[in-house]
């Protein structure tokens, strides 16, 4: 009797898992029909057993998206660079209380309070580094070598002391994997290969130092994809030096076994790659950053999640250790503002809980052909009025002098708003961009206001030569009148 008992209820679970993975597999082939997103893979395991691994779409050069299609993985590689740290504190090698200086005796920044900076706070994204002091994403000319990004950081300046303030900041990964290397005498690259890819059997996982080595070697991948008018469009990621914060390129079949390592708490079956202890230290968030472990974003549930986004890549993992599952999403299409590569995650965590998703009535393309129509009126719109220069004066001799300027005056309002996006898209959002990664972000909408702009103020332009050309109507003359 209790072996059939048990019998059952292994078909119960059976039955239970295979409609989950089921459901999800309707959900994404819906949600892709409705999407921009060429391609996109998933991985969904339970504790250590795979219970989806799945391509859907197709690549960059027009081929099906499988299981084993390498796709970069982008942030999700700050996890990784974490274990490298821990590992290497299991082994009494590193203290995560000690100063990044005694590792690194290079280090150092604009001023002194970086020498003060500890493992610990590089780790949790509070060492005082941040974006709007140090704009790496902005900077041109890339460093060529983790010896190069750190010599860099001697510019730097923090905006907070260490240990205060969290500020989401590329280069503490960098830094890390500087540590790495100089602790451990081994590259970056080949530390990972031997301690953690090998390990997992992740042989399909590479790791590079710049984005240009994605598409070299063996398991290179393939163009991802930017978009324009919600179409997606195949190009190379800019280059961009990505070690140790966003190097990584993986397939979802890898990934799965480094989902499962999470949920074991560092073991799978005779695989002991960290303590549980050290484990638990990556998993929990420090006081001062409320929400970010060591790679990881912590939720008030205890889940635990981090997103990974390039200008042609992007990736979502998620951890429910209550109950077991994880799930990893990588999709070979980058930043943009029309398209929510979370809400893809946050349907299959749904349908783990048991609900049902949503899915979208409208695809994706509907909002940014939308704009494009309305960047078009506003084009057309600024061509009659540069064309209209007579009706102009008509309307000029006939209104009081002040409106004639404040109308010109608004006319360089998109201009202003133009030259504003860095600055805005900084206060929303803490990153620094250079125009190169805004465009590449929307190109129509850039390309859209820049004509506005440039046609308004060829506007501005024609109607002021005219009215300090002497062809103008007698301005002390207009004023008497009024």
């Amino acid at each position: 009797m209790l072996l059939l008992g048990f019998t059952l209820s292994m078909r119960t679970s059976t039955s239970h898992a295979q409609s989950v993975v089921d459901k999800i597999d309707h959900y994404l082939q819906a949600r892709l029909a409705k999407s921009s997103v060429p391609g996109l893979a998933i991985a969904l395991v339970h504790n250590d057993t795979v219970l989806l691994s799945k391509g859907y779409g197709v690549t960059g050069a027009n081929t099906p998206v499988r299981a084993n299609t390498p796709f970069a993985i982008a942030s999700l590689s700050k996890a990784f660079t974490a274990m490298a740290i821990m590992q290497l504190v299991n082994a009494g090698r590193i203290s995560l209380d000690a100063p990044v200086n005694d590792y690194l005796p290079s280090f150092a920044t604009a001023d002194r309070r970086g020498q003060s900076i500890t493992i610990r706070q590089v780790l949790h994204q509070t060492s005082g580094l941040a974006d709007t002091s140090f704009p790496e994403l902005a900077f041109h000319q890339q460093p060529a070598s983790l010896d190069e990004a750190t010599a860099q950081l001697n510019s730097a300046r923090l905006v907070s002391e260490p240990g205060n303030q969290f500020h989401y900041h590329n280069p503490n990964y960098r830094l890390l994997a500087k540590v790495v290397e100089s602790v451990s005498h081994e590259s970056f690259a080949d530390y990972l290969q031997r301690h953690i890819f090998k390990p997992l059997r992740m042989s399909h996982t590479q790791d590079g130092s710049a984005t240009k080595s994605f598409y070299t070697g063996s398991d290179r991948i393939e163009t991802g994809h930017i978009f324009v008018l919600g179409q997606p469009l195949a190009m190379r990621e800019p280059d961009w030096f990505v070690e140790g914060a966003a190097g990584m390129h993986s397939t979802v079949n890898d990934m799965a076994h480094w989902l499962s390592l999470q949920l074991a708490h560092g073991r799978i079956g005779k695989t002991h790659l960290l303590s549980q202890h050290a484990m638990t230290q990556m998993h929990t968030p420090a006081q001062t950053s409320m929400h970010y472990g060591m790679g990881w974003i912590v939720g008030p549930d205890s889940s635990l999640y981090h997103s990974g986004i390039l200008w042609t890549y992007s990736a979502e993992q998620l951890l429910l250790p209550k109950e077991g599952y994880g799930v990893v999403m990588l999709f070979n299409s980058g930043l943009n503002p029309y398209i929510d590569y979370h809400s893809f995650l946050q349907g299959v965590a749904e349908i783990l809980a048991g609900q049902e998703p949503q899915v979208p009535t409208f695809p994706d393309w509907f909002l940014p052909i939308g704009v494009g129509l309305i960047l078009a009126l506003f084009i057309g719109l600024a061509i009659r009025r540069l064309l209209g220069l007579g009706y102009w004066r008509q309307q000029y001799e006939q209104r009081a002098v002040w409106r004639s300027w404040l109308f010109l005056g608004v006319r360089l309002l998109p201009l202003l708003t133009l030259l504003l996006i860095p600055s805005l898209l900084t206060a929303v959002s803490g990153r620094v961009l250079n125009w190169e990664r805004i465009y590449l972000m929307m190109p129509d909408v850039i390309l859209g206001l820049s004509l506005i702009a440039l046609l308004n103020l060829a506007i501005v332009l024609t109607r002021v030569v005219w009215l300090y050309s002497g062809n103008g109507f007698n301005w002390a003359e207009k004023r008497a009148k009024v």
